[in-house]
């Protein structure tokens, strides 16, 4: 089954391989653009403590100082799970992706252009949402971990998916599920991290995503991977816990409250003062990038693994 085919009405047609007649994709240049200043205000310090959903990682990379100090061949065989929705509007960003974790020694295969489900899930057909799951089970069942660009499919596989399969396939489907890890968390818990260097001058914004922040607890991983880059100003949002206004299907089936949401967000952006929003999900990105473009306000959005690429030294 393909990213949610089949369907009928009009909620069961959007899916997030429809994408490009709601977003458009921006191609830039490597590093952050000459006009950003270090103007506006940075957002308060907070916490940024180990990341929960890190935990139980140790299992799925080996220690690579038990190897030797020069050690830094691959450490895993991994996929590198590049959901539907982002294959459509930033293909860009599963390039991004791998090329960061082979820098770390990973061995990675791409599982592109499937989807975990969600837009299905979320509209109740639970029969396509199952189907559409099933066959990304398959896919990565090969792999001691599946590295998930998003975490709104990382949450959906890990916590929902499991539940639409019963008895002894619910078991199996939970296994493979528990090896679905979001890029951030995985990224921070690496042996090989602390042997990159991480240098970007400029100014960034961060948003939290609802699922990052809440479904998978990884808004410390996050920070913890923008805290490393040597010269970059990471400026907190005043009202980081909001909803962008995005939610999947709930910016079609409320695009009113949707399109409040996303304004509000942009106003909290503005006020930081960068001129680049980024975000683990890039779902987010879109929505809030689409609308910043519709009025007229300069702002380019970066994914994590776009923003770690460049920083690479």
């Amino acid at each position: 089954m393909g990213c949610c085919t089949s369907f009928i009405t009009p909620v069961r047609a959007f899916c997030y391989g429809c994408l490009p007649s709601f977003f458009t994709t921006v191609t830039r240049p490597r590093g952050l653009p000459g006009n950003l200043s270090p103007g506006g205000r940075p957002g308060p310090a907070r916490d940024t403590g180990p990341s929960p959903a890190a935990a139980g990682l140790d299992r799925l990379l080996p220690c690579a100082e038990a190897r030797g100090p020069g050690y830094n061949a691959p450490v895993a065989r991994i996929a590198l799970f590049d959901p539907c929705y982002m294959a459509t509007i930033r293909p860009q960003d599963a390039a991004n992706a791998r090329h960061f974790l082979e820098a770390l020694g990973d061995d990675v295969a791409l599982l592109d252009g499937r989807c975990c489900g969600q837009p299905a899930f979320n509209s109740g057909f639970r029969a396509e949402a199952k189907a559409a799951g099933r066959q990304l089970l398959r896919a990565g069942q090969p792999f001691a971990a599946v590295v998930t660009t998003s975490g709104a499919c990382t949450s959906m596989v890990r916590h929902y998916l499991p539940g639409l399969f019963e008895g002894e396939r619910a078991q199996g489907a939970l296994r493979i599920a528990e090896r679905f890890v979001d890029f951030a968390s995985y990224v921070a818990a690496h042996p090989n991290l602390g042997r990159l260097g991480l240098q970007l001058e400029g100014v960034v914004a961060y948003h939290d995503s609802c699922h990052t922040r809440r479904e998978l607890g990884s808004s410390p991983a996050v920070l913890g991977l923008l805290g490393r880059i040597e010269g970059l100003e990471v400026r907190r949002l005043s009202f980081e816990e909001e909803c962008c206004g995005f939610g999947g299907t709930f910016a079609v089936k409320q695009p009113e409250v949707s399109v409040a949401m996303l304004t509000a967000k942009l106003e909290d952006v503005a006020l930081s003062g960068a001129r680049v929003l980024v975000s683990a999900d890039v779902s987010c990105l879109a929505h809030i990038q689409s609308g910043a473009e519709g009025m007229g306000v300069q702002l380019e959005g970066w994914s994590l693994p776009e923003l770690l690429v460049r920083a690479l030294a």
